[in-house]
C-alpha cells in the first residue's frame, strides 16, 4: 500500500512540473504571441506535459477530460506553427521568384498569414478556457 501510494505521489509531482512548465511557456507566448520562438517553446512545453499524462495520468488521477483539452490546445499550437513554417517558406520563394509569380506569391503569403491569426486567436481562446495552464 505504502509503495502504491509514493508511486501516486511521484506521479502528480511530475505532472504538477509539466504543468507548472507549460503553464510558463504558455504565459509568455500570450505576452508575444507573434513569436515564433515562444509559440516553439510552447509547443514543446504541452507536448512533454501530454507524454507525462499519458504516462502517469492514470497513476495520479489525471482525467481524460484534462488530457483532452491538453491534446486540444497542442493541435491549435501546432496549426499556428505550421502556418509560421509556411510563411517562411514562401518568403524564401518569393526572393527568388520572378516577377510574374510574385504577385500570386505574395497572395498565397497574405491568406496564410490570414489562416495564422485565425489559428492563434483559437489557440487564445483555448488558453483562456484552461485556468489550470493560465500563467
Amino acid at each position: 500500500m505504502l509503495e502504491s501510494n509514493t508511486l501516486q505521489v511521484w506521479a502528480q509531482t511530475v505532472i504538477a512540473e509539466q504543468i507548472t512548465a507549460a503553464a510558463e511557456t504558455l504565459a509568455s507566448y500570450c505576452q508575444k504571441p507573434r513569436s515564433a520562438e515562444r509559440l516553439h517553446r510552447a509547443r514543446k512545453g504541452l507536448a512533454r506535459l501530454r507524454a507525462a499524462l499519458q504516462d502517469l495520468g492514470t497513476l495520479a488521477g489525471a482525467t481524460h477530460e484534462f488530457l483532452d483539452r491538453i491534446y486540444e490546445l497542442h493541435r491549435r499550437a501546432g496549426k499556428v506553427r505550421d502556418a509560421d513554417v509556411l510563411v517562411s517558406r514562401v518568403d524564401e520563394y518569393l526572393k527568388n521568384a520572378a516577377s510574374d509569380e510574385r504577385h500570386e506569391l505574395r497572395a498565397l503569403r497574405a491568406a496564410l498569414q490570414k489562416r495564422r491569426k485565425r489559428a492563434r486567436r483559437k489557440l487564445e481562446q483555448a488558453v483562456r478556457e484552461l485556468p489550470e495552464l493560465r500563467g
